[in-house]
């Protein structure tokens, strides 16, 4: 039960460091979410997408795969890395 919660609380730093641009210690925090809790779908889902902003789509493919796996929509995946390109070139457009 404690590592539910200590998992949580890695997955929700990590939401909140990705919203905030730190893309590599929103990686860092759902990685141990998923050490934690190896079939935390969501933060397969995350990290995924956050490999996607760092542009290494092989580790992204293999988190948003496993996420699949663990029974994330294969729907709701399309939607996030449609996002995640969204964001990308809105950014990339702003340098």
């Amino acid at each position: 039960m404690e590592n539910q919660k200590l998992a949580e609380k890695y997955f929700n730093s990590g939401v909140e460091n990705s919203k905030n641009g730190e893309v590599e210690l929103a990686i860092e925090d759902f990685t141990q979410a998923i050490e934690l809790k190896p079939d935390y779908a969501e933060a397969y889902y995350y990290r995924g997408g956050a490999w996607l902003r760092l542009d290494n789509r092989e580790k992204a493919e293999v988190d948003l795969s496993v996420a699949r796996d663990l029974g994330m929509n294969d729907i709701i995946i399309l939607d996030k890395i449609g996002q995640d390109y969204e964001r990308a070139w809105k950014i990339l457009g702003n340098v």
